[in-house]
C-alpha cells in the first residue's frame, strides 16, 4: 500500500474515532447532567443547604477596568457566559455537519431536518393549545428542544440494542433542533435592540470573517474577537449566547496543509532526525538538528489540523463535563413546597415533549418517505424512528434556558420542574419502548451499521 493510501486509511480511522469519542462524551455528559440536576433539587429543598445554595447563585463578581465595571451574579455568568461557550460548541458542530457531515447534501440533510421541523411544530401546537390566552404562552418554545447529552445517555444505556445509524440520526436531528431553538431565542427572547451595539457586534463579525478569508488560523485571535462579540451582543439586547453561534461560523475549517503535505514534511523531518542520530554511542541529549526536526514535526502537526475541529475537540469535554452539569446545577434547584400543580403550563410542556416530539418526528419522516422526497435512513425501521422520537422528547438544556428567558421567579421554577418531570417520563418510556420492541426488530442492523462505519 502506498504512503498516501496509509494516510487516507489513518484519516478515516481518526474520523471514526472522533465520532465515537463524541458519542461517548455526550453520553457520559448526559449522566453528569442528570446527577447535577438531582443534586440541585436536593440542595434547594434541604433545610441545611437551601439558603447556601441560593446565596451561591446570587454571589456577584466580575471585572473592573477603568470606567468599565462589569459585575454580575454567578447565575448570570453560568447562563449567559458559560452557555455562550456551549452555543459555540453547537455552532462548530453545525458548521462541520453543513460543510462535510450529515447536513452537507440535500439527500443527507432533508430527512433529519424535516423530522426536526415536525419535532418542533407539533410540541409548539400542543403547548399553545393548553396555554392560549394565559401568561404561559410566552414559553411556547420550551418543548421544542432536544437535549442531545441526555438523549445519547439513554441510548448508551441501551447498548447494542441501538444501531449506530439511529444514534447518528438522533445527533443530526438534535443539531437541527438546536438551530431552530437558537433562531427562536434570537427572534423572540431578546430585549430591546440597541442598534449601536449591534453594529459593533456585526463589525467584529466582519473582521473575524476577513481573518478567516486571509488565512489567519490562530485560535487566540478568534477567542479575543469572541469576547468582544459576546459583550457587544449582550449590550445590544440580543441574548449574549448567540455570540457563540456567530463566532463558530467565523472559525476556519480548512487546514494550512493537506495530508500529502503533512506526510512529506513528516518524511523529511524523520530523515533529518534519523541521519543526525549518533550511531556508535548512546545519546543523552538530542542535538540541534534533531531538535529542529522535532520542531518541523510539531509545525506540520499544527498546520494539518483544522482549527474548527481542534477547537471542537477541546470544547467537547469542557461542555460535557463542566458547562452543562454546571448549568443543570444552577437551574434545576427548584423549591418544591405545597405540592405540585398539574396546570395547563405543565400539560403544555409535558405533552409537548412526550407526545408532540415523537409524533412530529414520526409523521414528518413518514410524509417525506411517502412523497418520495427522501427515504428514511436505511437499516432503520419505523419502530426505531418512533423510538428515537420518544428519546428526543427528553428536553432539558434548551428547554430550561428558554423557560428562564420567558418567565420569572415562580413561573420559571414551575416550568423547570415540569421539564424535569416530562423528561423523566420520556426517559423511562423510551427505554422501556426499546427494551420491548428492539427484540422484535432486526437487530442485525446494528452489526451492519458498525461494519459500514
Amino acid at each position: 500500500m502506498s504512503v498516501l493510501g496509509i494516510g487516507a486509511a489513518n484519516s478515516t480511522k481518526k474520523i471514526g474515532n472522533f465520532i465515537n469519542n463524541f458519542v461517548k462524551q455526550e453520553s457520559f455528559g448526559g449522566i453528569l447532567l442528570f446527577v447535577a440536576a438531582i443534586l440541585a433539587l436536593l440542595a434547594a429543598n434541604s433545610p441545611l443547604l437551601s439558603e447556601k445554595y441560593f446565596a451561591l447563585w446570587h454571589t456577584e463578581f466580575g471585572i473592573t477596568i477603568g470606567r468599565l465595571n462589569f459585575i454580575r451574579n454567578a447565575h448570570f455568568w453560568v447562563n449567559d457566559a458559560l452557555m455562550a461557550l456551549f452555543f459555540l460548541m453547537i455552532g462548530l458542530e453545525v458548521k462541520r455537519e453543513v460543510l462535510v457531515g450529515e447536513l452537507s447534501s440535500f439527500q443527507k440533510a432533508i430527512s433529519p431536518i424535516f423530522a426536526s421541523v415536525g419535532g418542533m411544530v407539533f410540541p409548539i401546537i400542543i403547548f399553545l393549545y393548553f396555554t392560549w390566552g394565559s401568561d404561559g404562552m410566552k414559553g411556547f418554545a420550551i418543548p421544542m428542544g432536544t437535549d442531545t447529552a441526555f438523549a445519547l445517555g439513554v441510548l448508551m444505556l441501551l447498548g447494542s440494542r441501538i444501531p449506530i445509524k439511529l444514534k447518528v440520526f438522533l445527533v443530526t436531528l438534535a443539531i437541527a433542533d438546536d438551530i431552530g431553538a437558537i433562531l427562536v431565542i434570537a427572534v423572540f427572547y431578546s430585549g430591546e435592540i440597541s442598534l449601536d451595539y449591534l453594529a459593533l457586534a456585526l463589525s467584529i463579525t466582519a473582521i473575524l470573517l476577513l481573518f478567516n478569508r486571509f488565512g489567519v488560523r490562530m485560535l487566540t485571535v478568534y477567542f479575543i474577537g469572541g469576547l468582544a462579540l459576546w459583550y457587544f451582543f449582550y449590550k445590544s439586547g440580543i441574548h449574549a449566547t448567540i455570540s457563540g453561534i456567530v463566532l463558530a461560523f467565523t472559525i476556519p475549517i480548512h487546514s494550512k496543509i493537506g495530508s500529502s503535505g503533512f506526510l512529506e514534511n513528516l518524511r523529511l523531518a524523520t530523515n533529518v532526525f534519523y541521519s543526525n542520530a549518533p550511531k556508535d554511542s548512546p545519546q543523552v541529549l538530542l542535538n540541534a538538528k534533531q531538535n529542529n526536526a522535532l520542531e518541523m514535526i510539531a509545525q506540520a502537526y499544527d498546520e494539518v489540523q483544522s482549527p474548527l475541529v481542534r477547537l471542537e475537540h477541546h470544547l467537547h469535554p469542557l461542555s460535557a463535563y463542566f458547562i452543562m452539569p454546571m448549568f443543570a446545577f444552577a437551574n434545576a434547584g427548584v423549591v418544591i413546597e405545597g405540592g405540585f400543580e398539574f396546570d395547563n403550563l405543565f400539560w403544555g410542556i409535558a405533552l409537548g415533549l412526550f407526545i408532540g416530539k415523537p409524533l412530529g418526528i414520526f409523521v414528518f419522516t413518514f410524509i417525506l418517505d411517502f412523497l418520495g422526497i427522501s427515504r428514511k435512513p436505511s437499516n432503520l425501521t419505523w419502530t426505531q424512528i418512533l423510538g428515537v422520537g420518544l428519546v428526543a422528547g427528553i428536553g432539558f438544556t434548551m428547554s430550561v434556558l428558554i423557560s428562564n428567558l420567558a418567565f420569572q421567579d415562580k413561573l420559571a421554577a414551575h416550568a423547570t420542574l415540569s421539564i424535569l418531570l416530562a423528561s423523566l417520563v420520556a426517559t423511562v418510556v423510551s427505554m422501556g419502548f426499546f427494551f420491548i420492541f428492539s427484540k422484535k426488530d432486526d437487530l442485525t442492523a446494528s452489526a451492519v451499521s458498525k461494519e459500514k462505519i
